[in-house]
């Protein structure tokens, strides 16, 4: 399952929910983060934070294609082998909407991620480039971030997360309350759990 959105939309919050109720049901849930911690997951990090002068679009959907890459080969991919649930928080419909933002087709993109698992269930977290910049530099406390978090950028970015049409995708309104929002993605998790499971 995999939580998605514009930043602020609410994707952390609601994937780390989500990773409780499972596991207060038993379930072996593995939660993941992209970017990750690891090498390139740094690279995206400091684009985030100090822009991407000298760095070419193709060459950060290169980062973001390695840093997956090592996600799903040490983290994503044994867990699915052991039937663990997986949570990611951020997944490759990010790169598409953030990378297309940029300028590259979504369609080339899209072909470079599909070697990738598919996630059974996609939260797409609606939410207005607005509603991101108060929740960013309000509820979080700090700027936005140069790389990303712009609002004329995001207004982009929510543009081609408007295009995604894949039937995994269930579109939830990210403004409101937080329990409501829960209770909403727990409709959605219970009900493919009950296909699974039955």
């Amino acid at each position: 399952m995999v939580f998605e959105g514009i930043d602020g939309a609410g994707k952390t919050t609601q994937a780390l929910l989500l990773k409780e109720k499972l596991e207060a049901l038993g379930l072996e849930t593995v939660y993941v983060k992209e970017p990750t911690s690891g090498r390139w997951g740094r690279k995206i990090r400091e684009i985030a934070q100090k822009g991407r002068a000298g760095i070419s679009a193709e060459e950060e959907l290169h980062y973001f294609i390695l840093d997956r890459e090592e996600d799903v080969r040490e983290n994503i991919a044994p867990a699915l082998a052991e039937s663990k649930v997986v949570i990611a928080d951020r997944y490759f419909y990010s790169t598409i909407a953030y990378q297309s933002a940029l300028g590259l087709a979504p369609e080339e993109i899209r072909a470079k991620n599909a070697r990738f698992p598919a996630p059974d269930l996609v939260f797409l977290l609606e939410i207005s480039p607005e509603q991101s910049q108060i929740r960013i530099t309000g509820n979080r406390r700090e700027g936005a971030n140069l790389g990303y978090e712009q609002v004329d950028f995001l207004r982009t970015v929510k543009a081609k997360f408007d295009e995604l049409t894949d039937r995994n995708i269930v579109r939830l309104d990210g403004g409101r309350p937080i329990e409501l929002v829960a209770d909403q993605v727990w409709a959605e998790v219970e009900a493919r759990l009950a296909e699974l499971y039955c």
